[in-house]
């Protein structure tokens, strides 16, 4: 399936991201309107997708917000003054785009509420066999499953929210207090258990995997269920100041049996697989081809000139100029773009130097012009790197020297490795161990990350020897990071895990000895010495610093990079991905020096000997509403929750006349 420009969903017949920008609400239909035909149905089905393609769904501002750092996604804060939502003290920018997304999701609720009782006040559905697929019950199971997606988005990102399951009769009606978020959840999973039987697969519909079908929702039942079998922060009611306490239900098994059958529905199903390499899915994410039966589960759909930011602030960094005309472009015929969402440096160096996975999703360049038409790389010396998986140099027909937002990529909502996964931590669970089954899936999202001649160890040793209940589910908190970076799904995982106080206060304290492990590396050949010398064995292979010269592109991303970066190897190792033995006084001849692990360790201006060090600000200031330099010291990860819940905006609190409040200390 490949789409063009306008077109979103092209196989047999054609529907575009027009069809769902471009409709009326069901909410302008006649209160007492009754739908007589399938194409009435069609249509207000196509107004249910409007909120999520639009700015402010997963292509728009739910692709820029929602960002509170991990160990996977992160972005620098470096002083008090400045904080937002990474460093969790969201900023009034930050809650005003909340109060877009909330607008957005609850839109979407009302549509989906719309359709789904005037279809059931439809005498097409009364006549209907509601034990067997068909076009209108696929339409029905479809409006639940975005239902329930509207839903996971709000309960994930606000917890207990205001819950209707009916058209409100007048504008009063929606104007309600909080829902228990359980009890959302629960709903929603057994309307998708429901009518999961009755909905066609991708490869049956008109519109592919750009549309809710069987298998998505089959795993958006094991994803919900997850969730309500994890552990979620929960206020105190007594105490709004305070940011509340981490929980789990005591029927949480329930819902991991629930998640391991209906992942495993997907998988036993055969109707996707993960034959294209991982490269390979982006470059075709970026093509706007999107296959029915590989990788691509679901993808909100976008539309070429509309409000997506993938590949611009999410994706490859391209940098702009003023050209001849004065407008912002590139010399690369693809575009720009502003490279604004990162990943963590630390993440990048978490990868196996063989995975395949690593270089397309970490890149620790940026390209800038050159001349007059061409582009070069240029390496970047900070704690971050920037997501490679949205790269505009891959697009089949480049859209332009001056554009920017709005390139049509899809936000691939769910994949097939994400329900391997699911499916292999479920069964984990619930077995006390590993199954065969769950090792099976595991090996399939590795077997994909490595060359066929590193796959004996890198995936059948590497797996087999994972024995364990613990170990197999460490090995799935590192393979979910390793697989979908920039696809945020890290806080949420942190979250439900109960590991995302000890991810932060691990990584404050780990990179403040990694950045002295660096630069006692860094001076050990020198004349001065570090002042403070730190061995660490953790520590041991990561660079301290990296070496690299310009050279002449070799088949390049795109035929306008006429230069890229060639890293210094010494000894078998790259200098940009494992330490050396010991690092020479000077750069090699011929090569350029670049930061690499060293910037977590800062020296202090105007100090000499000694000189004095201190951790860099983003260390200080980037987790700051969880740990700082003032809090280190009594922080308990053990017990003192991260605050991953975002405030409920000012304006919803206002309607809702009182019967909303804000906790976890907004």
């Amino acid at each position: 399936m490949r789409k063009f420009y306008i077109p979103v969903i092209i196989l047999m017949i054609l529907t575009s991201c027009e069809d769902y920008l471009n409709v009326n609400s069901p909410s302008t239909f006649d209160k007492d309107y009754i739908f007589t035909s399938e194409s009435e149905i069609a249509t207000a089905v196509n107004g249910m997708y409007v909120p999520m393609v639009s700015g402010k769904g997963w292509v728009g501002n739910l692709a820029q917000k929602m960002l509170f750092n991990t160990d996977v996604e992160f972005t620098t804060v470096t002083t008090s003054s400045n904080l937002k939502e990474s460093a969790f003290e969201p900023s009034a920018g930050d809650i005003s785009s909340y109060g877009s997304i909330w607008t957005g999701m609850y839109d979407g609720v009302n549509r989906t509420n719309d359709v789904i009782e005037g279809i059931e006040q439809s005498p097409l559905f009364e006549a209907a066999d509601k034990t067997k697929p068909s076009r209108l019950m696929h339409y029905y199971g479809e409006a639940k499953v975005l239902r329930a997606m509207y839903y996971l988005e709000l309960v994930r990102n606000w917890g207990d929210v205001p819950y209707r399951r009916k058209p409100a009769g007048n504008k009063d009606e929606l104007f309600i207090g909080a829902t228990d978020r359980d009890i959302i959840l629960t709903d929603m999973i057994n309307d998708l258990i429901e009518v999961e039987p009755v909905m066609w697969y991708a490869e049956e519909s008109d519109r592919g995997v750009e549309a809710a079908s069987r298998e998505f929702c089959q795993g958006l039942i094991a994803r919900m269920a997850l969730y309500r079998g994890g552990w979620t922060l929960r206020p105190d009611y007594s105490n709004p100041a305070a940011i509340g306490s981490m929980q789990r239900n005591d029927d949480w098994q329930k819902y991991y049996e629930i998640a391991e059958k209906y992942a495993g529905k997907v998988i036993n199903e055969g109707k996707h697989s993960l034959n294209r390499s991982f490269r390979q899915v982006w470059v075709d994410e970026c093509s706007w081809i999107v296959p029915v039966n590989d990788d691509n589960i679901f993808d909100v759909p976008a539309k070429v000139g509309g409000s997506g930011e993938l590949g611009y602030s999410w994706g490859t960094y391209i940098v702009s100029q003023k050209n001849s005309e004065g407008q912002n472009a590139s010399n690369a015929p693809h575009g720009y773009s502003s490279g604004g969402s990162k990943l963590a440096l630390t993440y990048m160096l978490s990868f196996d130097n063989k995975d395949l996975r690593r270089d397309l999703t970490c890149e620790m360049f940026r390209y800038e012009n050159s001349g007059m038409t061409n582009i070069v790389q240029k390496p970047i010396a900070a704690l971050t790197v920037y997501c490679g998986k949205w790269n505009r140099l891959f697009m089949a027909t480049p859209l332009g020297s001056t554009s920017n937002k709005g390139t049509g990529i899809n936000y691939t909502y769910m994949r097939y490795a994400d329900v391997l996964l699911m499916y292999a931590e479920a069964a984990n669970e619930n077995h006390n161990g590993p199954t065969p089954q769950a090792k099976e899936a595991l090996k399939k999202v590795r077997n994909r990350a490595f060359a066929a001649e590193d796959q004996p160890e890198m995936v059948d040793t590497y797996v087999d020897k994972l024995t364990s209940k613990e170990d197999f589910f460490d090995a799935i908190v590192k393979e979910r990071a390793w697989e979908f970076g920039g696809e945020k799904h890290r806080r949420y995982d942190l979250a439900r895990w109960n590991l995302y106080g000890k991810t932060l206060y691990n990584l404050y304290f780990d990179w403040i000895t990694l950045g002295k492990v660096a630069r006692t590396k860094q001076y050990e050949n020198t004349t001065t010495a570090f002042e403070e010398p730190t061995y660490d064995e953790r520590f041991e292979s990561y660079p301290a610093v990296a070496y690299y010269k310009m050279v002449d592109a070799v088949n390049p991303a795109a035929v306008c990079v006429s230069q890229t970066i060639d890293w210094y190897k010494e000894g078998g190792k790259n200098s940009y991905d494992e330490a050396f033995e010991s690092y020479p006084s000077k750069a090699p001849t011929g090569y350029t020096l670049i930061n690499m692990c060293n910037q977590y360790c800062t020296q202090v201006k105007n100090t000499s000997n000694p000189r004095q060090w201190v951790p860099a600000p983003a260390v200080l200031f980037s987790f700051y509403g969880y740990i700082n330099e003032s809090n280190a010291a009594t922080v308990n990860p053990e017990t003192d929750p991260v605050r991953y819940l975002v405030p409920i905006p000012p304006d919803a609190l206002s309607s809702h006349q009182g019967l909303l409040k804000n906790y976890y200390g907004y």
